[in-house]
Formats: structure tokens, sequence, C-alpha cells
């Protein structure tokens, strides 16, 4: 059985899961270059079809993730999260939220729309989407999600002349729990308790359910957990943008004290709290942006991020083991946007109560479309022989001739030196001496972290490493720490870890032994002394293994500094031409592809 799972909206994305195995995955971001794009995924369909080697007569089904996608729809049709500035954040909080829910003004998703279609421009009619506004126009809004569906129907039906009967819709909340449980390791069968949080979903913002091979049940719901949308909005109040940079709030978090965010935290202890097995709403503000920037008046930025960073991690940590101590069931996997607060996850592991815990590569939107191709999988096949995601090197790849094209093409490139048949060895002498190299290599990483084919490394024990790629390269928030790659086996000596839990995917924070805070300084965070790794088993990616293996021969460490390949604001770069074009806009000194580098030094 083929399926195509498809997200079309905040970090839309395609994947195709054959037999319960998914062999291709590629968010739009990457191939139309806007970051966190929204949007029927046409170019990322057609490069999942590609990768895979299939035909659209080969699908099976359609798989969209989320079946209520009515008002979410205009947002998608301004491309809200991909588009907005912080001042188009601001504007929408004074001209429609705070209009909506303080004045009680009768506004509708089409005053919202009229605020922003211009950033569309011409684009606007073009957009598959378009139709929806026509329907909408003449109907009540209790019926947008079935005029959205129908035109979801009819988009992939005139893209793909797929047969409408084999698209299905699946609830955003169900894809959630679906990608989290399954791109888990836990043994299948195992029960699980699966909690998803986020902003919103289909109709809820947090749901708890027990999960195994066979089964799935919810057994708690809420609307009304304002945990993820908070997070946003303080965000915004901060002057940082929503759905983007919420990573860069966390990050600032550690620099603030109890003694300047003390009142930030009372503040937001009376938003949301926990009774029992439940996260209540307190009905303390009418709104998550006035009336928290009303509140917040006066008190110091960092500790603001600190207050809501400890509020966070105080409510899920009660939260979670509420239910695991009443269930009795010690598996615990967390999914949805606030999973990806690194942070709260790390304060999760170190719950006595928990045995496993699990968060999946990009738990946020940007998976969706995993989650409903295997929820779809789970639904129509009686093998249910679903085989998780072992690895993340799903995307797209380029051969030497690709990359002999894309040198050629480029004038500019003619100027640097061209070094062929160098080896891993090389590589790590050149990160070793000081330089800052970027690897195009093989297939490109699903999801948000870039985890070896498409990095900048360099050496983790030189400070000036951070320095060189933040004023050169990234331009990133000076306070904003960087992250290694690291040998599985070096994990194990260099982190604490007493509950050996396993992060291959740059998704949970852990503690570096103290001894070695002055030894890895460019990947711990200055301030807590915390590390968010990826652990490499060599399997996974022998030849970026080989490479930290080689820098452990010259420096005693199989560890890289390891941050994605782009610029600051841009996607991850995709293509070799993307890779040119960002080295020559940047002051890398080294581009390597499979077996051609490309120099800015004498070497």
């Amino acid at each position: 059985m083929i399926i195509l799972g498809i997200a079309d909206t905040h970090e839309a994305h395609a994947c195709i899961l054959r037999d319960g195995e998914i062999v291709a995955i590629m968010a739009e971001e990457r191939l139309s270059r806007l970051k966190a794009d929204m949007c029927y995924p046409k170019k990322s369909i057609d490069s999942v079809i590609r990768i895979a080697g299939i035909e659209p007569s080969d699908i099976d089904i359609v798989a969209f993730a989320g079946a209520q996608l009515g008002l979410y729809m205009f947002q998608c049709l301004y491309k809200m999260n991909a588009l907005f500035s912080v001042r188009d954040w601001i504007k929408q909080c004074e001209k429609y939220w705070g209009p909506r829910l303080i004045e009680n003004k009768k506004l509708t998703p089409f005053d919202d729309f009229e605020l922003f279609k211009h950033l569309r421009g011409e684009q606007l009619a073009q957009d598959e989407y378009y139709p929806f506004l026509e329907k909408a126009k003449i109907s009540s809004e209790k019926n947008y999600s079935k005029i959205a569906n129908k035109l979801r129907k009819d988009v992939v039906n005139e893209h793909l002349g797929v047969d409408k009967n084999k698209v299905h819709f699946f609830r955003h909340e169900d894809c959630h729990k679906h990608y989290g449980y399954y791109s888990s390791p836990f043994k299948k069968g195992e029960k699980t308790l699966v909690f998803s949080i986020e902003g919103g979903g289909d109709d809820s913002s947090a749901t708890v359910s027990i999960m195994d091979d066979e089964n799935l049940k919810e057994v708690w719901r809420s609307n009304k957990v304002q945990a993820g949308r908070l997070y946003r909005y303080v965000t915004l109040i901060l002057g940082m943008k929503p759905m983007q940079h919420e990573y860069k709030l966390m990050g600032l978090a550690p620099y603030g004290t109890e003694y300047h965010g003390r009142r930030s935290l009372d503040f937001f202890r009376k938003i949301n709290i926990v009774k029992g097995l439940e996260i209540k709403d307190t009905g303390f503000i009418p709104d998550l942006y006035f009336s928290v920037k009303d509140a917040l008046e006066g008190e110091r930025f960092d500790g603001i991020a600190w207050g809501i960073q400890v509020w966070l991690e105080e409510l899920l940590c009660e939260w979670v083991k509420n239910n695991v101590e009443e269930y009795g069931i010690d598996n615990v996997v967390l999914t949805g946007g606030v999973a990806q607060n690194i942070k709260a996850c790390k304060k999760l592991v170190e719950l006595d109560c928990i045995n496993k815990f699990w968060v999946g590569p990009i738990s946020g939107d940007g998976s969706l479309g995993v989650g409903a191709a295997w929820h779809a999988y789970r639904k129509f096949d009686d093998q249910k022989n679903i085989n998780g995601l072992p690895n993340v090197y799903l995307g797209s790849s380029y051969n030497n001739n690709d990359v002999s094209k894309a040198i050629h093409k480029n004038k500019d490139i003619k100027q640097f030196k061209v070094i062929e048949n160098f080896t891993a060895s090389s590589v790590a002498k050149w990160i070793e001496s000081g330089l800052v190299v970027a690897r195009f290599n093989g297939r490109m990483e699903f999801g948000q972290r870039a985890l070896g084919n498409r990095s900048i490394l360099a050496d983790p024990r030189l400070s000036e490493s951070v320095e060189k790629i933040n004023k050169k390269i990234k331009y990133r928030d000076f306070w904003m720490p960087f992250t290694p790659s690291m040998m599985k086996e070096e994990a194990d000596r260099l982190l604490i870890n007493p509950k050996n839990v396993y992060s291959p995917f740059m998704t949970m924070a852990f503690d570096l032994k103290p001894q070695y805070h002055s030894i890895l300084p460019a990947v711990i965070h200055p301030s807590d002394k915390t590390i968010r790794p990826q652990m490499l088993i060599e399997d996974d990616n022998p030849g970026y293994y080989q490479i930290l293996k080689e820098f452990k021969k010259l420096s005693g460490y199989g560890v890289l500094l390891n941050t994605s390949f782009n610029l600051h604001g841009d996607a991850i770069v995709e293509s070799p031409e993307d890779a040119i074009r960002t080295f020559l806009k940047s002051e890398l000194d080294i581009l390597t592809f499979d077996t051609v580098a490309i120099s800015r030094v004498d070497l």
C-alpha cells in the first residue's frame, strides 16, 4: 500500500509511506525558499513522488492532516506564519483580535483576511486554495471546513489525477499522536501515554491518550490550555516573530533569575493550573496579547523569559506526573508544538516516575503529514506493520553530475579553489585547524535540525567558532547557543544521562558533565551549561560518523559543532545551487559536496 501524506498548513510538507515504511519526506519551504511556507505543498508532493520512484497512479490513499481546516484556510492564503513581520502580528492583535475578543465587535475571518491579503500580491489569485473565498462568502462559518475539504479533494484530483474517493482527512491532534508514537524507538505493543500540547488543532490544544499498536484511547482533551498560545504571544511582546522564534525565548530564559522574573512567574501561574489529571483555564485574562502586555509592563525582558519557561516546565511536569501515576504507565511520548521546548523535555526526563521518554524530530506541525500517513495505514491496512522512523535522511539527493553543473553554471565560484578526492580525514583536519566547513552530502534531513548532511561544522573546543559563525555566517542572536553532533559512545562519556535516554535528533537537552564545560565551550548554553546533542550511530550516517571519528583522533573528542546550513531567516539549503549561493553570501571557509570541495582559504 502506498500512501501520500500531506500537511497543507503551517510548515507544509508531503511524504510517501510504502507498506508501512516512510521512504520520502519534503518540506515545501526547502523548494519554495520561503521559510515556514504554508500552502498546498505542490512542489513537495511532486518531489516525494519522484524520490520514491512512483507514479501518481500508484497512490492508494491520500491522507491529509487536519479535518477542520475552515478558519485556518484564510491564514494559509495570506501565508501568515511565513510572511508576517513582527509589526504584522501586532497589527492583527490591534485591528482584529483586540476588537473581537475585548471590545466584542462582530468581526469575521474575512475582516482579518482583508487586512493582510496584500502580502500575496498578484500571487494570491493563483493559489490552489483561492476558490475557497468565493464559496465561503456565500456560506455560514460552520460550513467552512466542509468547503475546504471539498476543495482539497478537487486540488489533489486536478494535480495528480487521483480519485477523490481515495482522499481522506484525519484529525489534527490524532496525526500528532500517531507521529509521536510511531517515531519512537519504544517496542511496539508497549502501552504508552501520549501527551499532545500545542497552540491549537482541530478541536483542542492539549490531549492525553493511552496508545499501543492496537488501540488509541483519548482520555482527556481541552481547547483551553493556553501554554502554546501564551508562549507565542510572549515571543511577540519581546519583539520576536511568533511561530518561528519561540526557541529564542527559550534560549533567553536561562539568563533570567528569580529576582527579576518572580512577578512574571506569579502572573503566568494564574492563567493555567493543573487540577488532578487536567490543565484548567482560570479565565484570569480575556486575551493573550493586550492583557499579558499590560501585566508585564516594566518587567525585565530576561525575567519575563525566565518566568514563562519556569511556568511551562512546572505545568508540564505536574500534568504528566499526575497522569503517569494515575494510569500506571511510565512510557511517555510528548508531541505537538510545545514538545519542541527542549528545556521542558529535560525536566520531564528527570521525573522519577518516567521510565522511557520520547519526542520525535520536528514534533510540531512540520510532521503532521507523516502522522496522517501512519494514521491512514493503521486504519486501512490489516498488517499494521509500521516501521517507524529509523533515521531522518529521507529528503532529496544530488549526484556528482548535478553538483558539477551547479558549480560550472555559477561564474562567481571560479575565484575559489576546487578540491577533489578529499577524505573524511581531510574534513576533520580542516575543522581542527579552526576552519568552518559546510557539508552538503547524501539525502537531505527531514525536520528543522540539520543532522550532518546539510550542516555547518566547526570545532566545539573553540569559543571563537561561535563568534565566527554568528558574525560572518548565521547572524544569530548573541544569547543563542550552538549544538553538537556526537558519536553515540561519546554521549555516554560526556553527558549526565542516568536513564540512558537516546536522543538522535537534537530534541532534548542534557547537562554536560562539569569537567567538560571548559573543553567544549562552543556547544553548550553559556548560562545553564546544558547541551542539545545529536547522538549519532554509525549505521545512520556512515560518512558523517567517519568525520566525527577522524576528529576524535585529532582532538580526543568525537564531537562537532553542528548548525543548519542556511543564512539567518532562510530555509535550510536543498539543492547544490542553494548551497553555492549560501557559500557566496557568507564567509564560510569551505563547502564540501560528496566528492568535490570549494575553498576560499589556502590549504
